[in-house]
C-alpha cells in the first residue's frame, strides 16, 4: 500500500510539474514582449522629446535618426535645410 502511495505521488508530481512549466513559459514569454515594446517606447520618446526641443546633437548625419541631418552639431528635419 505504501509504495502505490509513493508511486502516484511521484508521477502526481511530474504532472504538477508539466503543468506548471506549461503555464509559466507563455507567460514569461508575455512578459519579455512586454517589456521590450515598452523600452522601444521610451527609447522612441526620450529622442522624440530631444528632437522637439531642438537639442539632440550630433557630429554627423549618421547620429541623426531617419529623416534629420546633422547641421551645426544639432539634428534637423531633412526638408529644412
Amino acid at each position: 500500500m505504501g509504495e502505490k502511495i509513493r508511486r502516484v505521488g511521484k508521477q502526481g508530481g511530474a504532472l504538477g510539474l508539466a503543468l506548471l512549466a506549461g503555464l509559466a513559459v507563455p507567460l514569461l514569454i508575455l512578459a519579455a514582449v512586454v517589456q521590450g515594446v515598452r523600452h522601444l517606447y521610451m527609447e522612441w520618446r526620450s529622442i522624440r522629446t530631444g528632437l522637439l526641443a531642438g537639442n539632440l546633437s550630433c557630429s554627423l548625419d549618421t547620429d541623426c535618426p531617419p529623416g534629420y541631418v546633422c547641421a551645426g552639431g544639432r539634428c534637423i528635419p531633412n526638408a529644412a535645410r
